[in-house]
């Protein structure tokens, strides 16, 4: 939500369309917000699913997925949040 705030100004001077401007600013809050939350979700899938990660929070699951998988498999769901 606060991405989308922050947006609305800065697309306005560059779109002078205000709706398209707004459009464009929520989907560039939506990108952030898919970025940020895609490892989480991996985290919580990974938590649910595997019995090695059962009771583990995510400050202790995220370490151990991007130890034992690598960084950027967090972001293997990324294209179906977008």
């Amino acid at each position: 939500f606060g991405v989308y705030e922050v947006m609305k100004p800065v697309m306005a001077r560059y779109i002078k369309d205000t709706t398209t401007a707004y459009i464009v600013a929520s989907i560039f809050a939506g990108a952030v917000a898919s970025v940020l939350l895609c490892p989480m979700e991996s985290a919580r899938i990974r938590v649910v699913t595997d019995t090695e990660y059962k009771g583990l929070s995510l400050m202790q699951s995220l370490p151990k997925l991007i130890k034992e998988d690598g960084f950027l498999n967090l972001f293997g769901g990324i294209w179906a949040m977008l």
